[in-house]
């Protein structure tokens, strides 16, 4: 009886090690769920983690000390523009505080914090109000600008000399719905790098500009930038299939040429617009058929094309003669007819 509660006694101790020895490999000690996967030594596969979101949608964080923005300007008179700072949205058109012409927003170049934004409309505003606002403008500001529809038929030469001194390089190349993105800040010594201009083109859309803002302190002190930097981010130039479709390209012209008449699509009625697009048409397909029938024409019909062009000439020729011939000439080939008649009279 002795031997067996002895070996009782050996066998429950071995248990009870064992069942401690599983306790401390295969559990934690802080509880935790355990999956069946880990008894049958299978892994679990590392679960696909979300790219971290950036300030304003921007590609890349900025390092500290750099404000992060986003410039998006207006495709023609469709989509308005967006800037963003600070991963706070300033103008939008849901916020609807945008409109055609110039959309500019003033920071503080310090603590980042809104001053003041403004529209003005380039197309029939007065730019007097631009000039004002620019002018009140204090060093260490920064400037955030973008275009809408028309941001050049106003412009003139004392607002593009507030923009350079804010550090532009194109705005004295703006024309008629042009895109333009802008940031610069007042007090800057060299061209900012924080600008994108793009021509109105069929086959362009708008652009986009997304960058990393130093303080106010980086851009005073240190305003030379490398155009070759690879921290900047460099925008994209979106395609729209529509703007390079054949009708859009033609109101686009139609558009161009009523700007430079002076002329706006408004004031012309639908009846007008019509009859000078049959017109248009039919001179177009006139004169394909004259191409066409000179193609189709024999060298025998071109021989005689020629020729009586050529008689045409001469009696045009003859006829200017006649009319420049002194005046007794011209009474003697009265009296020539004249007698010619009475003398036919007679014989009758």
């Amino acid at each position: 009886m002795r031997v067996t509660g002895v070996i009782r006694s050996v066998v429950l101790l071995v248990m009870l090690l064992g069942t401690w020895f599983i306790m401390q490999t295969y559990f934690d000690h802080r509880w935790k769920v355990i999956s069946p996967r880990s008894w049958l030594g299978i892994n679990n596969k590392p679960r696909t983690e979300q790219p971290p979101r950036h300030k304003c949608g921007n590609q890349r964080s900025c390092p500290q000390n750099y404000f992060a923005f986003k410039i998006i300007s207006g495709a023609a008179n469709v989509v308005g523009p967006s800037i963003c700072f600070e991963d706070v949205i300033i103008m939008s058109s849901v916020k609807n505080n945008i409109g055609r012409g110039l959309n500019i927003a003033l920071v503080n170049g310090t603590n980042g914090k809104l001053l003041k934004t403004g529209i003005f409309d380039m197309y029939s505003g007065d730019i007097n109000k631009l000039d004002a606002f620019l002018q009140e403008i204090k060093v260490g500001t920064i400037v955030l600008a973008a275009s809408y529809d028309d941001p050049a038929t106003k412009m003139n030469a004392k607002v593009q000399a507030h923009f350079e001194g804010l550090g532009s390089s194109h705005v004295r190349k703006l024309g008629f719905r042009d895109n333009w993105v802008f940031l610069g800040a007042k007090g800057m010594k060299n061209k900012s790098p924080f600008e994108e201009y793009l021509s109105f083109l069929p086959a362009s859309m708008y652009t986009e500009i997304q960058r990393e803002r130093p303080d106010s302190g980086n851009i005073l002190t240190h305003p030379d930038y490398i155009d070759g930097n690879p921290d900047l981010i460099k925008p994209k130039k979106l395609l729209n299939p529509v703007k390079a479709s054949k009708s859009h390209q033609e109101l686009h012209r139609e558009l161009l040429m009523n700007h430079k008449r002076g002329l706006g699509v408004e004031s012309k009625p639908e009846l007008q617009r019509v009859l000078e697009h049959r017109r248009r048409n039919q001179l177009i397909r006139q004169k394909k058929e004259e191409e066409e029938a000179k193609k189709l024409q024999s060298p025998f019909e071109k021989e005689l094309l020629k020729r009586h062009q050529r008689l045409d000439q001469l009696e045009k020729e003859q006829e200017k003669e006649e009319d420049h011939a002194p005046e007794f000439i011209k009474v003697k080939e009265n009296l020539r007819r004249t007698s010619t008649v009475t003398g036919d009279e007679k014989a009758a």
